[in-house]
């Protein structure tokens, strides 16, 4: 654990994302737990001997330093308000509610309260990709030219019934799922590009929003201007991360997250002056992910440190206009379930 006092630690949302939180503390307390299902407050607060609220008003009575807000989309926004009102700092799970107005209204409560608001883009901190974006950052490869991205599952028997597939609860499909990461990704190694064209469609699952994503980013004029292509899917049979920068003077390529898409691999391709065939540099990184440990660490040093960065609301809000861009074309309506 990092230098410091331990912080107090609340959970809303106490299924798949909310026990990976907690399993990352990295010795920061977690002294209560929130979830409209019972079992799950019970089951990870015993398996982290915490305190197991009634409801998000208990939870917020504890004191907290950081809440973690870890529930379906529709309730992102509005318990991160909440957690806001309340003096807590807030890491609300990606994409940080229900399209623009969702981001603008946490922006609003954070500027208000004097708080931080981290959003989960814990893909930043895989080991290769920040190695790779160090890399990009430190000029070694020139310029970006463009980014090309593919991210993808298959599912699972029943996967059409569940709430990522239901607009109301989650505001679209597999762009808002992990297309949302590759948009960050973009935005993240290149800055905002304006998005130029999209092709939805839903080619397989039986639901009504799209299970695949292709997305052009980019300026139309200049034809030196950076761009980049992004392709996320629910119908990629064998489970696939790849992420490739292109630079001037060569490229970049990660590939693997861990777990069932692999153990991640940068490979760093340097072109020569005279141009042919590329100096390789490979590495292997360990097939563990602590992506989880590593993103909380730096969530702790903001909030030890006073540190009320907002960037990664403005990086959300770029997303989720990309996002509401690129459904109005395709007549997949952006939708929330009723207050």
């Amino acid at each position: 654990m990092s230098p410091g006092r331990a912080l107090r630690v609340g959970i809303a949302g106490c299924g798949f994302i909310g026990r990976k939180r907690a399993d990352a503390l990295d010795g920061d307390e977690l002294v209560g737990c929130f979830d409209a299902n019972r079992e799950a407050s019970v089951s990870l607060a015993e398996r982290h001997n915490s305190r197991v609220c009634s409801s998000l008003g208990g939870l917020l009575e504890q004191n907290l330093d950081v809440l973690v807000v870890a529930v379906t989309h529709d309730r992102l926004a509005d318990l991160a308000v909440q957690g806001l009102q309340a003096a807590a700092n807030v890491v609300v799970e990606k994409p940080a509610g229900i399209g623009v107005g969702d981001v603008d209204r946490v922006a609003a409560a954070a500027r208000t309260a004097s708080r931080l608001v981290r959003v989960g883009y814990q893909h930043r901190f895989y080991p290769a990709l920040v190695r790779a974006t160090e890399i990009v950052r430190s000029g070694r490869l020139g310029d970006v030219m463009f980014v090309r991205g593919r991210y993808g599952h298959g599912g699972r028997v029943g996967y059409d019934r569940e709430w990522r597939m239901d607009p109301a609860r989650s505001g679209g499909g597999e762009l808002v799922d992990q297309g949302m990461h590759l948009i960050d990704l973009v935005h993240w190694i290149m800055g905002p590009l304006p998005l130029h064209s999209a092709l939805l469609r839903t080619n397989y699952w039986d639901a009504p929003v799209e299970d695949n994503a292709a997305l052009l980013l980019g300026q139309p004029g200049p034809p030196n201007a950076p761009w980049a292509m992004i392709h996320a899917t629910w119908t990629e049979w064998k489970n696939l991360f790849s992420l490739e920068i292109y630079c001037r003077l060569g490229k970049l390529a990660v590939d693997g997250l861990a777990k069932s898409y692999g153990s991640q691999t940068l490979r760093v391709y340097a072109m020569k002056p005279e141009l042919g065939p590329p100096d390789v540099e490979v590495t292997a990184f360990p097939p563990t992910d602590v992506s989880w440990e590593h993103e909380w660490r730096s969530v702790r040093a903001d909030v030890l440190s006073g540190r009320l960065t907002l960037d990664d609301l403005a990086s959300a809000r770029y997303a989720w206009a990309v996002v509401e861009d690129a459904y109005s074309r395709n007549g997949y309506p952006l939708e929330r379930a009723p207050a």
